[in-house]
């Protein structure tokens, strides 16, 4: 007994059985995370180790080198890439995707505590943080004021705002941008301590023995106990100018002889702006794997309660949160689906001419959706941008086997069968059939799962949950909609004029169809030679379209980056992006633009900068970030004072800094990276498809390279050491001491006097004292020699690398600027390795694995048809159309001006299962008139005039569901434009192609039994 003769015989089970599907779907989606993307993130560790003043040389062989060490025995590292700069060094540690990233957290700090005493005393605690600190907040706030000074701002963010924020699951960190944050300040005059015959190092110590508490004990009695409390610390200004340094000759140096003394602020080397007016700026950055939506709703909450206890006349505001691109994108899909829903439901009754009968497969729809969410939860997946576009494909594809099972019972129905038994016969017959396409369906889906790459392995869900939609809509269609169908349909119930018309529409559609099929069939020649050309012209389409990751997507949102020549300050890179503020000052105005905010200063590099530009809702504005861009770039190009370059990010969350091309070189040594990477640069600029060649690694950061005279030092009594801190102190800065206001620590730091660091000859004029006492100038001890050097030193996988990125000439694919940069490479040392990051190591893994996944889901296919139809012959006679589904594809694609991307491809690998379901419907059926003894060729023309009306409504409903992915607007739709038109296109064209096409192989292929073959047959029956 099949499923459909239990539920007739049970109606009230199959009832049951869909209302359970339809409560836990609810259920589901009560409870199921929403999100932009499946959370594919990979744990990312990173690993920070200041070492002020220490030049990017040092901090690579002190500090680096011994951190990758020491991490490099961490189990499941996928990638380590490194960065010693001038005062700091910083690993970024990636791991496989199956790394719990708590766990990795803990074995990288673990790893890092055991080493920490190999590191240079000068050098801080290495800090470990689940996230790469310099990754892009999800999220920026500003804060102003117009009663607190930038000190006081700050403090208050810093006591609290970041605390709360912080607080947030899945936040890894809230940064403050521009700050200024408070420290005593001792700016150090060389004169007078050389006047008083004090040293840096006197003055470093008498703040560390005189600015201290420690423990003092207790007083006990017989009764009562008494803390003892030592005032030790030094709290005031006044304090510590009033330190007595040393005494010379009866006379006591305090500070105040020496230095100026200030509650100033740690650094100043920051800029941030919020539209044009100076603010302090919050940056949330979110730990790896985290919720981007989650955060963004519970940081809101978090917001409105601190804009309750903030002072008056400050403010803190949003200026830009990822999660608003993500919500309007949702939505929108939310909304295509439900369009896509209502217009398959019309194509059904246009061609039903019933509502009774309509309501059978429409309700399907719903069913089938719900369980499929139902099967999201239950996998732990999450709603997001990807399993909607599922959700929205699978309506056209859901109501294909309701549709198939109806229409068999209507056929029946009509023909004078009572509406219980054609229920009965009809889904019998048809069995066969639905089971085969769902299985061919689920079989194609499934292999998605099975891509490469951080963007591959976000198709799992779609492919799952298309699958668990297509299985869901199969029990439906054979438990449910035949119990509907025995109680809906009635003879005669379309005796109208619509239903008439359309009726009359299709009957002479068939008979014109069986008309040319059976011509065709007569001349197997042309149909087989049109096909060819055809499938033979999806090669060449192929390999001449241009191909990307992902469609240029319109996020809301735009970065521009400002690089000042090297060695400029803040302030005249501060300038320079004054003039790009200027430039999109009208933007503003005009309502493009909704907010902008400029950072000069990033990553504590003075000569680094970049403006972020939110844009006005999608529906308020016509102009997208790309648009903005390209005409603002001329102006931006007569900005002399620092490379000014503007990217919107893509999607799908591919990384990359803006440059679609980003390559990385690795050496056995930094001399060799730089000597390759130069090579190859040259090498690229040669090459018109590539622009804006850039290398990260220039030797023109002006400087002076300090020689100790050691013999010289030592006769002296005076060590490397002492030099060095004395350097250091006056030239970079040195935190000696804390000091404590209103429960809060803050640093102690020692420099020299603006005026006192200018030039080298200030270097000259210091003095060291001697093993005897007495003073000596630095001049006769040190040689100073002006040298320029590189920014900082990188590795990847701890091997030397220089990092090397392009932009594409107009009309040029990423694909073919990769092909050009190996073919450059190859040209250099074999001792060169070249690896890529961003956009392009995306494309590659995931371009080789859709190609793989095409053809593993081609394999499958053919295998799940041929033990279903127990012959080999059978699925070629089936697949054997997928190439023009491919051809009609690649020409949308051709026609529309698109490129091939990751969205195309797998668009493409579905209509492997949608091709092959039209041929399903037709051998199948043909298999069963050949069994009732008909010829093959009668079979075929049979089968397909018959199955010719549900064949139009399943590819219609397929075609049609999809429309509205091509017409819908606003977030997020460049993705859906990109798979609706390959479903479209490639489907809707062969699927015309493939009604004579299959007809004819089928034909050719299968053989009429000879006539003694079947006499003895007959006789055995008999």
């Amino acid at each position: 007994m099949s499923i459909s003769e239990l539920c007739l015989r049970r109606p009230v089970l199959a009832t049951v059985m869909s209302i359970m599907i339809v409560i836990f779907g609810i259920a589901a989606l009560m409870r199921v995370p929403v999100r932009e993307l499946p959370n594919i993130d990979t744990a990312e560790v990173t690993v920070s180790v200041n070492y002020t003043g220490a030049g990017p040389g040092v901090v690579d062989a002190e500090v680096t080198t011994v951190i990758e060490g020491a991490i490099s025995g961490v189990s499941g590292i996928d990638s380590i890439s490194s960065e010693s700069e001038l005062g700091g060094s910083r690993s970024v540690i990636t791991f496989n995707a199956d790394r719990n990233i708590d766990q990795a957290a803990a074995d990288v700090r673990a790893a890092v505590q055991s080493i920490a005493p190999e590191l240079p005393e000068a050098a801080d605690e290495p800090e470990v943080e689940k996230n790469d600190t310099q990754g892009d907040p999800i999220i920026w706030m500003t804060m102003t004021s117009d009663t607190l000074s930038a000190s006081e701002l700050t403090d208050y963010a810093d006591r609290f705002v970041t605390d709360r924020l912080e607080t947030v699951s899945g936040v890894a960190t809230v940064q403050i941008y521009g700050e200024r944050a408070y420290a005593m300040r001792l700016w150090l005059d060389p004169d007078a301590m050389a006047a008083r015959g004090v040293t840096v190092d006197e003055i470093a110590t008498a703040l560390r023995d005189n600015n201290i508490e420690l423990p003092a004990g207790q007083i006990e009695t017989d009764s009562r106990r008494y803390l003892l409390r030592t005032e030790t610390r030094l709290a005031s200004v006044e304090e510590f100018e009033d330190l007595v340094i040393a005494e010379r000759d009866g006379y006591q140096i305090r500070v105040s002889d020496v230095a100026d003394v200030e509650l100033g602020v740690e650094s100043d080397d920051s800029i941030f702006r919020a539209n044009q007016e100076t603010a302090i700026g919050l940056g949330v950055l979110r730990q790896s794997e985290s919720n981007t939506m989650a955060i963004s709703s519970a940081i809101g909450e978090v917001v409105s309660q601190i804009r309750q206890d903030l002072p008056g006349g400050t403010t803190i505001a949003v200026t830009s949160d990822d999660a608003t691109y993500i919500r309007n994108s949702i939505v929108q899909v939310v909304q295509t689906l439900a369009i896509a829903v209502a217009v398959v439901v019309g194509v059904i009754f246009v061609f039903l001419t019933s509502a009774r009968a309509t309501l059978v497969p429409a309700v399907t729809i719903p069913i089938a959706l719900l369980g499929a969410c139902a099967g999201i939860a239950a996998a732990g997946f999450s709603i997001n941008v990807l399993t909607l576009f599922a959700l929205i494909l699978a309506i056209g594809l859901v109501v294909d086997d309701a549709i198939v099972v109806l229409e068999n019972i209507e056929r029946r129905v009509e023909e004078g069968e009572a509406p219980f038994d054609a229920a009965k016969n009809g889904a019998r017959q048809v069995l066969f059939a639905v089971i085969s396409t769902s299985a061919t369906l689920i079989a194609v889906f499934l292999p998605l799962s099975f891509l490469q790459g951080e963007v591959g392995r976000l198709f799992t869900e779609f492919g799952i949950t298309l699958a668990i939609a297509v299985a869901v809509s199969t029990f439906v269609a054979l438990s449910l909609c035949p119990v509907l169908a025995s109680r809906v349909l009635k003879q005669g119930q379309n005796d109208h004029r619509f239903a008439r018309a359309v009726n009359g529409g299709m009957q002479r559609l068939s008979s014109g169809y069986r008309s040319a099929l059976t011509r065709a069939i007569r001349a197997p020649a042309l149909v087989l030679g049109i096909a060819a050309l055809l499938s033979g012209a999806s090669y060449s389409l192929y390999q001449n379209l241009p191909s990307q990751l992902t469609p240029q997507s319109d996020r809301g949102v735009f970065f521009i980056s400002v690089e000042a020549p090297a060695g400029s300050n803040v302030g005249y890179t501060n300038a320079a992006v004054q003039r790009v503020e200027e430039i999109l000052a009208p933007y503003r105005e005009d309502g493009v633009l909704d907010d902008m905010i400029a950072l000069v200063g990033r990553y504590g590099e003075p000569g680094s900068a970049f403006v972020v530009g939110s844009m006005a809702q999608w529906g308020e504005r016509e102009m997208t970030p790309r648009d903005l861009l390209n005409e603002v770039r001329p102006k931006f190009a007569e900005i002399t004072l620092a490379n000014v370059r503007g990217f919107a990010p893509s999607g799908l969350g591919a990384g990359g800094g803006g440059s679609p091309l980003e390559a990385i070189v690795t050496a056995p040594s930094f001399e060799q990276a730089a000597t390759w990477s130069q090579d190859l640069v040259e090498l690229l600029r040669q090459e018109p498809s590539i622009t804006n060649v850039r290398r990260a690694y220039e030797v023109n950061t002006p400087g002076y390279d300090i020689t100790v005279n050691r013999q010289r030092a030592r006769e002296l009594g005076i060590d490397a050491r002492t030099i060095a801190n004395t350097v250091q102190t006056l030239f970079a800065s040195a935190e000696v001491t804390e000091f404590i206001e209103r429960d809060r620590q803050y640093p102690v730091i020692l420099q020299a006097r603006e005026g006192a660091r200018t030039n080298p000859d200030d270097l000259r004029g210091l003095n060291i004292r001697t093993e005897d006492g007495t003073l000596v100038p630095l001049d006769g001890l040190v040689e100073v020699e002006r040298q320029a050097s590189v920014r900082a030193y990188n590795r990847y996988d701890r091997q030397p690398s220089v990092e090397i990125s392009g932009s594409l000439a107009e009309g040029v694919d990423l694909g073919t600027a990769i092909s050009i940069t190996n073919s450059a490479a190859d040209q250099l040392p074999s001792g060169l390795t070249l690896s890529y990051s961003g956009q392009a190591e995306s494309y590659q893994e995931t371009s080789g694995g859709l190609i793989a996944t095409f053809g593993l889901a081609l394999l499958v296919v053919f295998l799940v048809l041929a033990a279903q139809f127990e012959s080999f012959v059978q699925p070629v006679v089936i697949l054997l159309s997928v190439p023009l589904a491919i051809t009609g594809a690649l020409l949308t694609l051709l026609v529309l001006g698109q490129a091939i991307n990751v969205y195309t491809q797998v668009g493409m690998v579905m209509l492997i299962g949608l091709m092959a379901k039209n041929g399903i419907l037709i051998v199948e059926f043909a298999n069963q008139l050949r069994e009732q003894g008909r010829s093959v060729r009668d079979a075929v023309i049979e089968a397909s005039t018959v199955r010719l009306r549900p064949i139009l409504m399943t590819v219609l409903s397929t075609v049609l569901g999809a429309v509205p992915l091509v017409l819908s607007s606003g977030a997020g739709a460049e993705s859906r434009f990109s798979i609706g038109i390959v479903i479209i296109g490639g489907f809707m064209a062969a699927s015309v192609l493939t009604l004579f096409l299959t007809p004819v192989l089928y034909d050719l292929m299968q053989r009429d039994p000879e006539p003694s073959s079947q006499a003895e047959g007959d006789a055995r029956t008999a």
